[in-house]
C-alpha cells in the first residue's frame, strides 16, 4: 500500500464532504449574500470543481494502493455504469431505479465506497443524460450521503430478514431525506418575499416551520414515490443483488467495509 495515499484518503474524504455540506448551508450562514436575483448559478461551478477534485484524488489514492485499490476503482466504474443505465429511462415522479444500486452497494461495501459511488455515478449520469446545471453538485453530494448511510446499516454476516428489513426502512427514510436535503439548495432563493421564505431575522423554529410547509407543499408527494419505490426494490431485489455483491467481494478478495475503516460517513 502506498503510505502517502493511505494518509491522504481521510483528509480528501473529509474535504469532499465538508465542501458538500458548506454548499448547502452557506446561504444560511452568510445571509447577507442572499438577495433577490441571487442563486447557486454563481457558485455551483466552483462547488463542482472542489467535489471533482476531492473525488478524483480519492480515486487516485485508491489506484496507488496495490491490489485492493484498482479493484475498488473498477467496481465503482461498473456500478456507476449501472446507475447511468438505470437512470436513462427517466423518473416516475421522484423515483428512479438507479437508487437501488447505491443502496445495495453502499450496504455491501461500506460508507466510504457508498459515498464515492453515489457522487461519481450521479456525475456520470448527469453528463450522459444532459442533467448538467447548478443542481448537479448538490445531487452528487446528496446521493453520496445516501450511499454512505446505507453502509452504516447491518451488512454481511447479518441475518437476511434483518439486513433486508433495515435497508428497506432506510430506503423509505432516505427517500424523504434526499428530497428534503435537495430542496435546501433552492429554498432560500426561490421563496424570497413569500410567506414561506427563509427569514434570517426569524427564530429557527419559525424558519423550520416555513421550510416544512414549503416541503410538504412542493415535494412530499413527489418524494413518496421515491421512498416507496426504494423500499419495494430492496424487498424484491435486495437479497439477490446483495448476495451477488457479497460473492463478488469474496471471490475478488475485496472487502472494502473491513479493509478500509478510515472511509467513514460524511459529517
Amino acid at each position: 500500500m502506498n503510505p502517502l495515499g493511505a494518509r491522504l484518503r481521510v483528509p480528501l474524504l473529509v474535504l469532499t464532504n465538508v465542501a458538500g455540506l458548506l454548499a448547502f448551508v452557506w446561504p444560511f450562514a452568510l445571509p447577507a449574500l442572499v438577495h433577490p436575483g441571487a442563486d447557486h448559478r454563481m457558485d455551483s461551478g466552483l462547488i463542482l470543481v472542489v467535489l471533482l477534485g476531492g473525488l478524483g484524488g480519492l480515486l487516485f489514492t485508491e489506484l496507488g494502493r496495490g491490489g485492493l485499490g484498482p479493484k475498488t476503482v473498477a467496481l465503482i466504474g461498473v456500478l456507476g455504469a449501472a446507475m447511468v443505465a438505470l437512470r436513462l429511462p427517466g423518473f416516475v415522479a421522484g423515483f428512479n431505479a438507479f437508487f437501488i444500486v447505491v443502496l445495495v452497494a453502499g450496504n455491501s461495501f461500506g460508507p466510504g465506497f457508498g459515498f464515492l459511488l453515489g457522487a461519481i455515478g450521479m456525475f456520470a449520469s448527469g453528463l450522459l443524460i444532459g442533467g448538467l446545471g447548478p443542481w448537479l453538485p448538490f445531487e452528487m453530494v446528496a446521493v453520496g450521503w445516501l450511499g454512505a448511510g446505507a453502509g452504516l446499516l447491518p451488512g454481511r454476516g447479518t441475518r437476511w430478514p434483518v439486513r433486508i428489513s433495515a435497508l428497506a426502512v432506510y430506503g423509505v427514510i432516505g427517500g424523504y431525506l434526499y428530497g428534503a436535503i435537495m430542496n435546501l439548495w433552492l429554498w432560500p432563493f426561490i421563496t424570497t418575499g413569500s410567506a414561506l421564505a427563509w427569514d434570517p431575522a426569524a427564530a429557527a423554529v419559525q424558519n423550520l416551520r416555513h421550510y416544512a410547509t414549503y416541503y410538504a407543499a412542493t415535494s412530499f408527494g413527489w418524494d413518496t414515490f421515491r421512498a416507496v419505490g426504494d423500499a419495494v426494490m430492496v424487498v424484491t431485489l435486495g437479497r439477490p443483488l446483495l448476495a451477488c455483491l457479497d460473492r463478488a467481494a469474496k471471490r475478488m478478495r475485496l472487502d472494502v467495509r473491513d479493509a478500509d475503516p478510515a472511509l467513514v460517513a460524511p459529517p
